[in-house]
């Protein structure tokens, strides 16, 4: 990454916490990999870490993320002052900062699909991954990792090593037909991460889950649900207090799902 992207991003944020240490690194394995390992070696909260390219990036249930260069693969570092109850709704505030960001940027307006996507057109542009070493109330370190389709075509993700669903991904560039300026996107998406974080720590939860229910079109919806043992259909009903998807059965029953892949169909 350029010495001037650091020092400019370094210049410009207007934070209390989240930046005020930041490293760059033009290619590595993963930076969420890096940001855990250096979590684990007493790195303050609020520590950033951006790469220009990834090797081995990652998502989600272990699948590979392709990080070319053009597009915002980051991670923070946050030690969390509230109980593991509330580290599912990181990223829920993730998806929160990088939507009202792009959205300052760009003029479009992004749809959130549960639990962890940003669409645009009911295509995916980026996608956050929360890691926690947490116990209880004793505290711990929460990594939360970002990665935005930006300044690069589709075609170059499919002329990459195999990507599952690629044709439900899309990119910025392909959206708006020209590039953004990837310093101002990461100030915003890190000023607004902050700004939701601390609504979480002020206990803000409900505040944090209708914002996101506002952006997203899931609800009343028909969804599959594949939590990686069994597999539920029902319609999306709504989100408790932890962020858990509620899905309406059908016998009427209430289903709580805490962790899955959801597939929406947007039938009548």
């Amino acid at each position: 990454m350029e010495i001037d992207f650091a020092k400019q991003l370094r210049g410009s944020l207007k934070v209390k916490e989240l930046g005020l240490h930041i490293h760059f690194f033009d290619k590595i394995e993963s930076t969420q990999d890096c940001a855990l390992s250096m979590a684990q070696n007493d790195s303050p909260s609020g520590t950033v870490i951006i790469a220009e390219k990834q090797s081995a990036g990652r998502g989600r249930m272990g699948k590979k993320w392709i990080s070319p260069k053009g597009g915002l693969w980051m991670s923070i570092i946050l030690q969390p002052r509230f109980t593991s109850r509330k580290i599912s709704l990181i990223q829920f505030i993730g998806a929160l900062a990088v939507g009202d960001s792009i959205l300052e940027m760009t003029g479009i307006v992004c749809t959130h699909k549960w639990p962890n996507d940003i669409l645009i057109r009911g295509k995916k542009v980026c996608g956050i991954l929360v890691d926690a070493n947490f116990e209880g109330d004793k505290g711990g370190a929460v990594v939360v990792g970002i990665g935005l389709n930006a300044n690069f075509s589709t075609q170059e993700l499919f002329n990459s090593a195999t990507l599952e669903g690629c044709s439900d991904v899309t990119t910025l560039r392909d959206e708006i037909k020209h590039d953004i300026a990837l310093n101002d996107i990461t100030k915003l998406i890190i000023e607004k991460l902050e700004h939701y974080y601390l609504l979480l720590e002020d206990g803000k939860t409900r505040e944090i889950i209708e914002s996101w229910k506002q952006g997203s079109e899931i609800f009343g919806q028909r969804v599959t649900v594949n939590d990686g043992n069994n597999v539920f259909n029902g319609r999306a009903l709504d989100l408790d207090d932890s962020g858990a998807l509620l899905i309406t059965l059908a016998d009427g029953s209430v289903k709580k799902i805490l962790f899955g892949e959801v597939r929406v169909s947007y039938a009548v």
